[in-house]
């Protein structure tokens, strides 16, 4: 790793060539590689060369190694054509089912520490979460994020939940899933189950709409008892019958209660807001998506796209494995305010000194920072 070199784009560029230089066939997890359409961004020029298929997993390693790509993308799709340029030519066979799950979509209390904002229309700028300028009421307001462990955690956190209703409710195995970090800000979980490919976009977007607890109507879920109304189904059922009937257990201290039916409505919204997963919709519904290439790194962090088993994300152990570059403490000069957290490291506004894995990753995405040459 070129672990002193000037961060600038440019040099970024070398010390990815340096990573995929030592990789192998065996870092390369992907499926049924010669039917997926792949996809790449260069350093050195703009916008996304895409319609590329590779007949075997060391072809794709080669040109890894030769382009040293700031983004790779794989198709979810599986395609009998995958190199053709139109996509009706292709020969769509099915799709992966992938969600993704980004905390950029749930709030966190760590945003003000980490997340940047400028009101277009008057040019006020703060850090934090705003959908709209608290000085001028504008809407047309530019973003900067960041990603620190907490963020992460929280997104794990919604990783778990949702692998429980993909066992649980959906009787799918953990052998048929794998999960990826996406690089950035959360994380990617790939079902690969031949019962999944051929689902279209309705049925992808009833599996959406479970998975967020949308469309579920409480009074469906209840019997009348004397005096109110109990649950269908108890704790001891499954799927969000035995979630409401837990949040219930959680909020009134006892099992299997009678209620009226406000009251069950309350208990349902507090269900959904605890149980649901927060996903991003658009990834899980296109079944044509292209999707971050495991082990890949991303060109806005310099982090490494790394799997994880579920065993794996439950010991916590995240940023550690995700991380590509030295832990070497290198100089910096900045011209404006950097986060306050990012990563595994907290920032004060006297250092001067950072990792060189911090410092890259807050270059690549657009932190005011410079390397004191």
């Amino acid at each position: 790793m070129m672990e002193k070199a000037q961060l600038t784009l440019s040099s970024a560029k070398g010390l990815f060539q340096s990573y995929y230089k030592q990789l192998t066939v065996g870092d390369i997890v992907v499926s049924s590689l010669s039917k997926r359409e792949f996809a790449f961004s260069y350093f050195d020029e703009g916008g996304m060369h895409r319609h590329i298929s590779f007949e075997e997993t060391g072809k794709l390693l080669n040109h890894l190694r030769a382009s040293s790509p700031k983004h790779v993308y794989y198709s979810t799709a599986y395609y009998l054509y995958p190199s053709a340029k139109d996509m009706d030519a292709k020969g769509w066979e099915g799709a992966d089912l992938v969600f993704d799950i980004d905390v950029d979509h749930i709030e966190t209390d760590c945003k003000s520490a980490h997340d940047q904002w400028r009101c277009k229309t008057c040019n006020t700028s703060g850090w934090g979460n705003v959908k709209a300028c608290p000085h001028c009421g504008g809407e047309a307001i530019e973003k900067r994020t960041w990603v620190c462990e907490t963020c992460i955690n929280v997104a794990r956190d919604e990783v778990f939940k949702l692998v429980e209703m993909l066992e649980m409710d959906f009787g799918l195995s953990l052998h048929e899933l794998f999960i990826t970090f996406s690089g950035h800000r959360g994380f990617h979980i790939h079902v690969e189950s031949p019962a999944v490919r051929v689902l279209n976009q309705d049925a992808r977007r009833e599996l959406i709409d479970y998975v967020k607890g949308l469309g579920i109507d409480i009074r469906v879920m209840l019997v009348k008892n004397k005096g109110g109304f109990k649950l269908r189904y108890g704790a001891n059922s499954s799927g969000w019958y035995a979630r409401i009937s837990r949040w219930a257990l959680f909020m009134l201290g006892a099992e299997d209660p009678v209620l009226n039916l406000r009251d069950w409505e309350k208990i349902f919204i507090g269900s959904m807001k605890k149980e649901a997963v927060a996903i991003d919709e658009n990834v899980t519904i296109d079944t044509k998506r292209l999707i971050r290439l495991p082990n890949s790194l991303h060109g806005k962090t310099g982090l490494k796209a790394a799997p994880f088993t579920v065993n794996e994300l439950e010991k916590g152990e995240f940023i550690e494995k995700v991380k590509v570059f030295s832990k070497e403490e290198i100089k910096i000069s900045t011209g404006g305010e950097l986060p306050k957290k990012v990563l595994d490291l907290e920032i004060s506004s006297t250092s001067r000194t950072l990792p060189f894995y911090v410092a890259l990753y807050l270059m690549l995405n657009g932190a005011p920072i410079k390397i004191n040459v």
